[in-house]
């Protein structure tokens, strides 16, 4: 039976390397994703994720809930590290990969070529959402969490997660709209 997460974060804060080790496994793979599908590096990403725990490691005892899941706090330092990263480089911060596969076989180049603008279309709506709620739709659709799982990791009652991503999805769409709208105008 796995150590619950308040009893795992004091040990953690009281730099027991056991509880340290255990949170890094628990939090590895969601934050591995999250910086990968930003940067589509592998390099980048493992780099950036080591950073994240090392940062988690020394600010650990300064760590206070305050109502935020311990996940959404590795996700605040991870999304920090990519500002600082892209602001160091003098580009902005890219929010999400543009080359995040939807997994069908894409073969006629007409079709790649709408696939890839419909794709530049979403990921500019998705840079447009708030960190939170690009955090439950990267979790639910790129990271394939299920709702209980996103809650689970996030502190949250399931009800909550499907309303976050119930608004997420419509802001997506109203994004999406006014987009085409402009499109066309434009056409």
């Amino acid at each position: 039976m796995r150590t619950s997460e308040d009893a795992l974060i004091r040990r953690a804060q009281a730099l027991d390397p056991g509880a340290l080790a255990e949170l890094y496994d628990r939090h590895f793979d969601g934050i591995y994703r999250y910086l990968y599908t930003r940067v589509r590096h592998q390099a980048d990403a493992e780099d950036l994720t080591e950073q994240v725990f090392l940062k988690m490691v020394d600010s650990i005892q300064r760590y206070r809930p305050r109502g935020v899941a311990f996940s959404s706090w590795l996700y605040r330092i991870a999304h920090n590290l990519l500002v600082d990263r892209y602001r160091r480089a003098g580009r902005e911060a890219v929010e999400l990969s543009a080359d995040v596969q939807d997994g069908r076989p894409q073969a006629d180049p007409a079709m790649m070529a709408q696939n890839s603008e419909d794709r530049r279309r979403l990921m500019q709506a998705i840079e447009r959402l708030t960190p939170e709620q690009q955090q439950i739709i990267t979790m639910r659709f790129i990271d394939g969490l299920d709702v209980e799982e996103i809650a689970r990791l996030t502190h949250r009652r399931p009800g909550s997660i499907h309303s976050m991503q119930h608004r997420a999805l419509a802001s997506l769409y109203r994004f999406l709209l006014e987009q085409e709208e402009v499109e066309a105008r434009h056409a």
